[in-house]
């Protein structure tokens, strides 16, 4: 019984990891049409940050329930997980895209934190992002790279959810979506 129930509460944690992604990569996708329309008429496309924040804080809200407060998305009754959604953004402009950059965050229990953003060698294709999250008991985190191919708004969501049952493990996992901005 305690087996099945284990890879039940297994197969919850993975639907919902596979929800958040698409979720993230749905309000992204929303976020980075926010272009400046003075620079896009001389041809350079950069982000308007403040409204793409808007843009993706709405689509959270309609499409998964979520409002956001600071550094979190704290979910409704329609919410994919009962545990908040704790996040980091950046951005990369259009002078920086192709450059190699490394994110460093840290999961302290309530919020994750950016800890560094090292850039590294140029690429003529586009820079190559990793990102590690370090968590509470110190587990370091690497998710799998991207090439940026433009200027991206990069999000990075951790959430760190209840177990089914009290008596069988939590699951955190990361999340990261990369879009690049639209024109």
């Amino acid at each position: 019984m305690l087996m099945g129930t284990y890879v039940v509460d297994a197969d919850l944690a993975m639907q919902k990891k596979t929800e958040v992604k698409m979720l993230l990569e749905l309000a992204n996708h929303h976020a980075t049409f926010a272009v400046d329309p003075v620079l896009k008429t001389e041809g350079v496309i950069d982000l308007v940050e403040e409204e793409a924040m808007q843009r993706f804080d709405r689509r959270m809200s309609e499409n998964g329930g979520y409002a956001r407060q600071q550094k979190t998305y704290v979910p409704g009754e329609q919410g994919v997980t009962n545990a908040p959604i704790h996040f980091v953004r950046h951005y990369v402009d259009f002078r920086n895209w192709r450059q190699d950059l490394h994110l460093l965050l840290q999961y302290n229990g309530e919020s994750l934190v950016p800890v560094s953003a090292t850039p590294g060698a140029v690429r003529q294709g586009g820079g190559q992002l990793l990102i590690t999250v370090v968590t509470e008991r110190g587990d370091r985190l690497q998710m799998a790279p991207k090439t940026m191919i433009g200027p991206s708004h990069i999000m990075v969501a951790y959430v760190d959810e209840k177990p089914f049952l009290p008596i069988l493990p939590g699951h955190a996992f990361p999340v990261v979506s990369v879009e690049e901005v639209k024109f």
